[in-house]
């Protein structure tokens, strides 16, 4: 009998995770009826996979022969759940921390917290908001520090997991986010219901959290007209609440087209002329990878966690001021020739960056070096 092993992704319900965990949803289906795969990862025909209804549904939904369980496993259902025995060798979150009983003999866990680890981008308010804050992070990372593998995406956070929680460096691998498919399958997108047309048009594929740093859009707008002359509008993917609870002067320079399927994400880059990227903090997002490879200027906030992933191909401001915002969106409009070279260094970037069959390999071979020699032996 081969090893037991978990793959969880049934906690990843909103955001970027979703996408990551429908990508991998996708190539562990292919790589299970793969004979190669299977000689190289024996473990791979039993595999189990847990998932969400939301990573299922982005997902392309042909997982013949896969085992795959719709699970609710959000951090309150994962509590409630009984401690039993250990039935995994390894169990592999794709984004935790794990809440709830340990379930495997050992744990590889995907690092997605940061407002966990990155506090001073929170912007919690009120003594009781920050008490629990307080409480979740250092249940984080208690949870982070219990586990045999943590998998970062990018090398800023593994620095400051060690740095801030005292998590040693052998113990963490980095695997970077990739693009979706759907950037390079053109049969599975899906057209993007919203006109936009009229002054040039900035994407902002966000949810509202604070570190999103959504109000300096409404404020550099305004210094865009008065100082530069130019106006933009910004295309944001906002439910209906959180359009509502916007600050007034960046709701009225923005249109929303609201939540999107991954599927539809290509098709609002390509109806818009640029993308906008004003975050304070990531732990990584793929939305200065996906302005590159949609052949779209970025102008992007100057932050390590932008600079990683792409170098001198976007148009870097200070996010906590407007007024650079403003003159970094002025060079976009009046600089053709820049706009152009960047757009090619981008493309390049981009087609250069590891996919999504690299990532899954990448996520398998943690698995394996996880099972260490009795990953093929009998239990």
């Amino acid at each position: 009998m081969t090893a037991a092993v978990l793959v969880d992704l049934s906690n990843l319900v909103v955001g970027g995770g979703v996408q990551v965990g429908a990508s991998f949803l996708d190539e562990l289906s292919r790589l299970r009826a793969d004979p190669e795969a299977r000689r190289r990862w024996p473990w791979l025909g039993d595999i189990v996979v847990e998932a969400s209804d939301v990573v299922v549904a982005n997902s392309a939904g042909t997982h013949s022969g896969l085992t795959v369980n719709v699970v609710d496993g959000r951090p309150a259902a994962r509590l409630r759940r009984l401690p039993k025995p250990h039935v995994f060798d390894v169990a592999f979150t794709v984004f935790g921390p794990d809440y709830g009983p340990r379930r495997a003999r050992r744990s590889v866990v995907g690092f997605a917290d940061g407002t966990s680890l990155f506090p001073e981008f929170s912007a919690i308010r009120g003594r009781r908001a920050r008490l629990r804050h307080l409480v979740r992070a250092r249940v984080s990372r208690r949870r982070f520090r219990g586990a045999n593998v943590v998998v970062a995406e990018s090398t800023h956070v593994t620095a400051a997991l060690t740095e801030r929680w005292g998590i040693p460096a052998y113990r963490m691998q980095v695997v970077p986010n990739v693009l979706h498919q759907v950037f390079n399958d053109v049969s599975r997108r899906v057209p993007l219901q919203v006109e936009l047309s009229g002054s040039p048009v900035f994407a902002f594929p966000t949810r509202s959290y604070p570190h999103k740093n959504l109000a300096v859009l409404g404020a550099a707008e305004r210094v865009l007209r008065e100082e530069h002359g130019r106006s933009v509008r910004f295309a944001l993917t906002l439910t209906e609440d959180e359009w509502q609870r916007l600050d007034p002067d960046t709701r009225r320079v923005s249109l929303n087209v609201g939540p999107l399927v991954v599927a539809q994400v290509p098709g609002l880059y390509d109806a818009c002329d640029g993308v906008v990227f004003p975050s304070l903090n990531e732990c990584f997002s793929v939305t200065p990878l996906e302005a590159l490879m949609a052949r779209r200027p970025l102008v992007a906030s100057d932050r390590e966690f932008v600079r990683e992933v792409a170098g001198e191909a976007a148009w870097y401001f200070e996010p906590t001021e407007p007024a650079s915002l403003a003159r970094a969106l002025a060079d976009v409009l009046s600089d053709g020739d820049r706009r152009a070279r960047l757009v090619d260094v981008g493309k390049r970037i981009a087609d250069g960056w590891p996919i999504a069959s690299d990532r899954a390999t990448a996520y398998l071979e943690i698995i394996e070096e996880a099972l260490g020699s009795g990953a093929t032996q009998p239990r």
